[in-house]
C-alpha cells in the first residue's frame, strides 16, 4: 500500500498567516511588601517585629489558602485587611498556627500518656507529678490564650473572621470551659486544702478532655502535611484507641488506690492479689493492669476475680467503653471502604485513563503537566458537582442559583445594569464558562469580536497588536462589552492567560436572542455602550499604568476610530 497517497499535495504553496510574535519582554512587578509598609526601619527590633508579623498573617502556601481564597487578588486583599484592621490577631491560615498546632498535637498526646501514669503509680510522690502537671498546665493555658487571638474561617458565610470580640465570643460559647478544666491549678488547691490529694488527682483526670483537641488539630494538619484521608483516619483511630486503653489500664490501679486512701478498701481487692504484689517495678504492674483492662475492654473473663464493688463498677464501665469503641471502629472502617470505592476509585480511574491516553499518544512532558493541572483545577472548582446540583433542583431554585453564581458579573458590567430582570434571567442561563491555562490565548488582535469576557478567577495579560504588554486584568475585570451590541467590532489587543483562569463568556447571538422581545432596547444599549467607551480606559492610556489593575479596558477598534 502506497502511504504517499495520504500526504497532502499542494499545487501551490499554502497561504500561511503571519501573526505578530508575542514576547513577554517586561518584568512582572514585584508584589508590594505590606508588612514592610507597616513596620519600617532596619533596626534589629524592627526586623524581629516584622518577622513575627509575617508569621501571624496569611501564609500563601497554606493548603487552605487556595481552597478558601481562589486567586492572588483575594490573597493580597486578605493580607491587607488583616494588617490594617486586626494586626495583633493570628490568622487561622498562618505559618505560626501550623507550628503551634503541630507542637500542641504532639504535646497533648504525650500529656495524655504521662498524666494517668504519674497520678497512678506516683500517687504518694506529690512533688514529682506536681512539677509535671505545672508544665502541662502552662502549655494548656497558652493554648487557651492562643484561641482568643486566632481567627477562624466561617464555612457558612465563607468569610475569615479576625474581629477579636467575635472570636472571643465564639470560643467562650463553644469549648472554653472544657479547655479550662484541663488546666486547673491543682497545686494551689492542694496547698490551700489539707489532705486534698485525692480530689486533686481526680481533677487532674479532666485532662482526658484534651482528646478533642488532638482530633481538631489533626484534622487541620492533615491538609498541611498532605496526608491522605485514609491514612489520616487510620492514624486517628490508632491514637484514640491507644489513649483510651492506656487510661483504662491506669484506672484499673488508680480506682482501688483512691478507695484505699479513703480508708474503705477491702482486703479481697484485686490489688492485694499475690500476682500484682509480686511485681516489683512500675512497668510490671502497668502490664498487669493493661492486661486486665484489655480483658474487660473486649468483654472477656478475668483470671483475677472482681470481688469488690469498685472493681465491678469500673470493669462494667470499661466494658461499655469497649463496646462503644467497637461501634466506632466499625463505622470508621465502613467509611474508609466507602471512600476507597467511590472517591479514590473514581478519581484514580479518571487520572489513570488520562495518563494512559497521554502515554499512548506520547505527549510531551510539558503538555502532560498542563492536562493534569487542568483536571485538578476543574475538580477543585467543582464544575461537575455544581452542574449536577443545578440540574436536579426545581426551576425556581435553578434561577436563584444561577443568578447567585453570576451576581458579580451582572453587577460589574455596565451594559447589564440597563437590562430588564427577565432578560438578565434568560441571559445568565446562556453564560459559558471556560478554563484557560497559562499561555492560552483568550482574544487575538485583529479578530472580530463576538463575545463579552468576564474574569471569574485568575489573571490575564493585555498585549498590543505588536506584542507589547499593556497591563494585567484580574478577578472581576471584563472586556469585549461592545461586541454584544455592535456587529462591526474588531479587537485591537491580544489577551493571554497568565495563570490558570476561569472566564465567563456571553456571546452576541445569545445576547441578541435574549433582548429580541424588546425592539427598541438594542439602540438604547448601543448608545450606553458608546458612552461607556468614551469614559473607559484606552489601550494607549493603560500602557502608562502597568503596575495597576483596571476593572475594564477598551480593546475595541470602534473607539479608536472615533478618536481619530
Amino acid at each position: 500500500m502506497d502511504l504517499m497517497v495520504y500526504v497532502p499535495h499542494f499545487s501551490e504553496a499554502p497561504k500561511v498567516e503571519h501573526k505578530p510574535v508575542i514576547e513577554h519582554v517586561c518584568e512582572q512587578p514585584q508584589e508590594e511588601d505590606e508588612v514592610k509598609n507597616v513596620k519600617r526601619g532596619n533596626r534589629i527590633w524592627t526586623k524581629l517585629t516584622r518577622w513575627c508579623l509575617r508569621q501571624r498573617i496569611l501564609y500563601r502556601k497554606h493548603p487552605l489558602t487556595r481552597w478558601c481564597l481562589k486567586s492572588t487578588t483575594a490573597v493580597n486583599y486578605e493580607i491587607s485587611r488583616h494588617l490594617k484592621s486586626h494586626s495583633l490577631m493570628i490568622h487561622p491560615f498562618s505559618s505560626f498556627r501550623i507550628f503551634w498546632e503541630s507542637i500542641m498535637a504532639v504535646f497533648t498526646f504525650m500529656a495524655l500518656m504521662v498524666t494517668p501514669v504519674s497520678i497512678t503509680f506516683y500517687y504518694e510522690q506529690h512533688d514529682h507529678w506536681h512539677m509535671i502537671n505545672d508544665v502541662m498546665n502552662c502549655m494548656f493555658l497558652c493554648d487557651i490564650i492562643m484561641w482568643f487571638f486566632t481567627g477562624y474561617y466561617d464555612y457558612g458565610t465563607k468569610v475569615i473572621v479576625l474581629d477579636p470580640i467575635i472570636v472571643a465570643r465564639k470560643y467562650l460559647q463553644s469549648y472554653f470551659f472544657l479547655d479550662i478544666l484541663t488546666a486547673l491549678p491543682i497545686q494551689i488547691i492542694d496547698f490551700l486544702v489539707p489532705k486534698s490529694i485525692w480530689y486533686c488527682t481526680t481533677l487532674n483526670m479532666m485532662k482526658i478532655l484534651r482528646l478533642r483537641n488532638i482530633i481538631v488539630y489533626g484534622r487541620r494538619l492533615r491538609d498541611v502535611y498532605r496526608i491522605s484521608f485514609q491514612k489520616y483516619k487510620i492514624l486517628e483511630m490508632i491514637v484514640l484507641m491507644v489513649t483510651i486503653v492506656h487510661w483504662c489500664a491506669c484506672l484499673e490501679y488508680y480506682v482501688p488506690l483512691s478507695v484505699k486512701t479513703l480508708g474503705t478498701l477491702r482486703n479481697d481487692s484485686w490489688i492485694h492479689h499475690p500476682l500484682l504484689e509480686s511485681k516489683e517495678t512500675y512497668t510490671q504492674k502497668y502490664l498487669v493492669c493493661l492486661n486486665r483492662a484489655i480483658v474487660a475492654f473486649v468483654r472477656s473473663a478475668h483470671h483475677l476475680g472482681m470481688k469488690t464493688r469498685e472493681d465491678i463498677v469500673l470493669n462494667l464501665i470499661i466494658t461499655i467503653i469497649g463496646y462503644l469503641c467497637s461501634l466506632y471502629l466499625l463505622s470508621q472502617f465502613s467509611q474508609l471502604l466507602t471512600t476507597f470505592q467511590i472517591t479514590v476509585k473514581r478519581n484514580l480511574k479518571i487520572i489513570q485513563q488520562l495518563q494512559d491516553y497521554m502515554r499512548y499518544k506520547e505527549l510531551p512532558y510539558a503538555l502532560q503537566r498542563r492536562l493534569l493541572t487542568y483536571y485538578h483545577y476543574r475538580n477543585k472548582r467543582d464544575f461537575e458537582r455544581n452542574r449536577k446540583v443545578v440540574d436536579e433542583v426545581s426551576p425556581y431554585l435553578q434561577e436563584e442559583l444561577i443568578l447567585d453564581n453570576y451576581s458579580t458579573l451582572i453587577n460589574s458590567v455596565e451594559l447589564f445594569k440597563h437590562l430588564p430582570d427577565t432578560v438578565i434571567v434568560q441571559l445568565t442561563s446562556t453564560i459559558k464558562s471556560e478554563i484557560f491555562m497559562p499561555g492560552d490565548e483568550v482574544v487575538n488582535a485583529g479578530s472580530r469580536g463576538d463575545a463579552l469576557f468576564f474574569i471569574s478567577a485568575g489573571t490575564v495579560a493585555v498585549y498590543t497588536a505588536m506584542g507589547r504588554e499593556v497591563c494585567h486584568l484580574e478577578d472581576g475585570s471584563y472586556f469585549g462589552e461592545i461586541a454584544l451590541v455592535m456587529d462591526s467590532e474588531h479587537r485591537i489587543a491580544t489577551i493571554v492567560a497568565v495563570e490558570t483562569s476561569e472566564i465567563y463568556m456571553v456571546y452576541r447571538d445569545d445576547f441578541r436572542r435574549a433582548i429580541s422581545p424588546y425592539p427598541d432596547l438594542l439602540n438604547r444599549l448601543q448608545n450606553v455602550a458608546l458612552e461607556h467607551l468614551r469614559n473607559s480606559l484606552l489601550l494607549d492610556t493603560a500602557q502608562e499604568m502597568l503596575h495597576e489593575t483596571p476593572q475594564y479596558i477598551n480593546i475595541s477598534s470602534i473607539q479608536s476610530k472615533r478618536m481619530r
